[in-house]
């Protein structure tokens, strides 16, 4: 006789039959439910088998939606917001454990990081750049665009991210004046006036901050890639026989002598200022990246310059 199969497992075999693999979801209710299978029935044997390819399915970004055409993906890493906003709400006096105001904020971090990075999307696209996915991740968003960007093109798209972020702090602003200006009006009757304003409030301030921070000449934020931008066209322009590409000294020099010096500066300001210590754990991944990102471009360009300096020599 054989088994009986549940809803979950008819699925995935018409899905097989179909010459298609079990989407995400799927595996992931399988692997779930053939753990808590063998904890009824106390084997443990495949138990961590299991829990292994959990950890694998969830471990990777998902597909929140699209936007634009572009797939907006969202990694697991991102709940520690919204773990940390409930352990806020222990010690908030003016919010005691008020789920509204910490979902407002959440939802205005969302917003303004989405709004940030498709900024340079739709910058990039009216170069010809595509863009593959915009991912939310700690401590913020990243698009991936489908080309390396180099020359003035990168000035403009990795520029266009601060002025948007600048122009929704001023929209928030407005709301600000918009909210003052309305009075006791049908807003106060229901008693999350005050929330908003915090809101519209933190909206200005972190889109203010998200500007201001990207704006830092420590490559690869988007002030390191304007600087970068900005070094290799006027090296390009004054030295355009050096056998070095413009592009690998610009780089060189936005990580050796802009991006360095800022990350150190900013991790010393951080050990002084107990609540920047998040400082501490971003500028050296910022540098780790910066570094690779140098290799990498020196890797591809050594067969070039090898061949220079055999034609001068």
């Amino acid at each position: 006789m054989k088994p009986r199969r549940n809803h979950l497992q008819q699925h995935v075999l018409q899905r097989l039959e179909a010459g298609l693999p079990p989407t995400r979801w799927q595996q992931l209710r399988l692997h779930l439910q053939t753990m808590m299978r063998q904890l009824r029935h106390r084997r443990f044997s495949t138990i961590w088998f299991h829990g292994k390819g959990v950890a694998r399915i969830v471990w990777q970004p998902f597909t929140v939606g699209w936007l634009s055409g572009v797939p907006v993906q969202f990694h697991i890493t991102w709940l520690v917001y919204p773990a940390g906003f409930l352990v806020w709400l222990l010690f908030d006096d003016e919010h005691p454990w008020r789920l509204d105001y910490p979902l407002l904020i959440l939802l205005i971090i969302c917003l303004s990081l989405l709004f940030h990075e498709f900024a340079h999307v739709l910058t990039a696209r009216r170069f010809g750049i595509g863009c593959r996915r915009v991912i939310i991740i700690p401590p913020g968003a990243a698009a991936e665009l489908e080309t390396p960007l180099s020359g003035p093109r990168e000035f403009w798209i990795a520029l266009a991210g601060p002025v948007s972020s600048l122009l929704l702090a001023e929209l928030f602003r407005l709301g600000l004046f918009a909210l003052a200006a309305s009075g006791n009006d049908w807003f106060s009757d229901y008693g999350w006036r005050l929330e908003l304003r915090d809101g519209l409030r933190f909206g200005y301030a972190v889109n203010l901050m998200l500007a201001g921070f990207n704006l830092l000449p420590c490559f690869p934020m988007d002030g390191g890639r304007v600087l970068r931008s900005a070094l290799a066209v006027s090296i390009g322009w004054f030295f355009p026989h050096h056998p070095v590409p413009a592009p690998l000294i610009a780089t060189r020099i936005a990580v050796r002598c802009f991006a360095w010096p800022v990350a150190l500066v900013m991790m010393v300001y951080s050990i002084q200022r107990r609540d920047y210590w998040i400082y501490l754990l971003l500028f050296p991944l910022l540098l780790l990246a910066a570094e690779i990102e140098y290799q990498m471009l020196c890797d591809a360009n050594a067969p070039q310059i090898e061949g220079e300096r055999a034609r001068t020599d």
